[in-house]
């Protein structure tokens, strides 16, 4: 029988942190509350986007650790650029950004996600990037547009996962339609929101999106 805190991180290792609350955000609310070293990353930054995004994310994923009793943390860069927290081994984590929205999973296990607006098919990066039945699918697709960036997304989720880079995309391919579905001993999951697709990549099915909104953030 399950504790009453075991529910709830079993829960929360499930679920996706988003934000898309722009227009109620602004980052003089909010820098503050950044340690030093996300600080210096904040001040080198000089997109105004890019700004946003980078104290979104933090808060976001400190408000995702807590619900794994984890208040006070240090992230740390590993393998291929893949962040991970200092002195907690058994606590992953991942984030992704796009000028629509932050993204955040969380899980016992290591996990992978991206999330992208809407894409360009380029026929370049498909050539370089995705397998023959992938190619048959966009091409075929009513909104190539969109099956390019689901596709692109579920990749990113798992070279992320696997901590690899850019170049391993093409050694991942996918042919299924279906939201949720396991693949390289993986479970997969995608949800399509407004004009972007999210795909997260673990051991687990992450099955919902909490919303969060600016006045939730701390």
């Amino acid at each position: 029988m399950f504790t009453s805190s075991q529910s709830i991180m079993m829960r929360a290792e499930k679920m996706i942190y988003f934000f898309d609350d722009y227009e109620n955000f602004s980052c003089e609310n909010f820098s503050d509350f950044l340690p030093e070293k996300r600080r210096e990353k904040f001040e080198k930054l000089k997109l105004k986007r890019d700004k946003e995004n980078c104290v979104v994310s933090y808060l976001l994923l400190k408000k995702a650790l807590k619900f794994f009793g984890i208040e006070n943390f240090e992230v740390v860069i590993g393998e291929n650029g893949k962040p991970f927290l200092k002195d907690c081994e058994n606590i992953f984590f991942n984030i992704s950004h796009t000028a629509s929205g932050v993204a955040v999973a969380v899980s016992e296990t290591p996990v992978g996600i991206d999330i992208q607006d809407i894409l360009e098919a380029k026929n370049a990066v498909i050539e370089r990037c995705f397998s023959q039945a992938e190619k048959e699918t966009i091409y075929s697709s009513p909104s190539p547009e969109k099956e390019f960036t689901r596709l692109w997304t579920l990749k990113e989720s798992a070279v992320k996962c696997n901590a690899e880079t850019i170049g391993n995309l093409k050694n991942y391919c996918f042919e299924e339609k279906e939201k949720t579905f396991e693949k390289y001993g993986k479970v997969f999951t995608t949800f399509e929101r407004k004009n972007l697709f999210i795909s997260v990549c673990g051991e687990k099915e992450f099955f919902k999106i909490i919303e969060i909104k600016t006045e939730e953030l701390l």
